[in-house]
């Protein structure tokens, strides 16, 4: 009761570290989008080609970054910001794997016929937003990185020594 907002943090830490390990955010599917850029006839398409590269490279460094993480966790070390690097990483990297689906797709992301090739992406481009929230929004992981990486301050809080009745602003009525 007393240690409540630790408990809180700590299970939001353990949230972030679940999520930011990850798996890059395609489920290691590259084989699937690499088949699935053949299979529509986009494999010779440079835009693509480099699209679906630049999903495999990001995927392998937040991979890495990853692991570094769970090792220095392993280790005994205390959970830093680390995990909420990892879970804007893992949030990009889905983002980016959902714009080069939906490029590949096009309506039959949509519109799943079941054609070999586009699998459950539908599912995937739709969870994807929910993302952004699990774990600490891609906004409080920024405030975190931001205060506790860079060392910028804190974002104005709230008056917390004046009862809320003797607050002055956002606390009016309008009429």
């Amino acid at each position: 009761m007393n240690q409540g907002w630790g408990v809180a943090l700590t299970t939001l830490m353990n949230e972030r570290a679940s999520i930011g390990s990850g798996s890059g955010g395609t489920g290691g599917s590259y084989t699937k989008l690499s088949a699935m850029l053949q299979h529509f006839g986009m494999n010779e398409d440079a835009l693509s080609r480099q699209q679906l590269m630049n999903i495999f490279t990001y995927g392998k460094v937040l991979a890495w970054s990853n692991q570094r993480s769970l090792d220095a966790l392993k280790a005994g070390k205390t959970p830093g910001p680390e995990m909420s690097l990892s879970k804007m990483g893992l949030t990009r990297q889905m983002q980016a794997t959902c714009n080069f689906v939906s490029d590949v797709l096009e309506t039959r992301l949509v519109a799943d016929t079941g054609e070999w090739g586009t699998f459950s992406w539908g599912g995937y481009v739709l969870g994807q937003p929910a993302m952004r929230i699990a774990g600490g929004s891609d906004e409080v992981m920024r405030n975190i990185v931001g205060e506790r990486v860079l060392g910028l301050p804190k974002e104005p809080g709230i008056d917390t020594t004046s009862p809320f009745r003797e607050l002055k602003v956002g606390t009016q009525r309008s009429e």
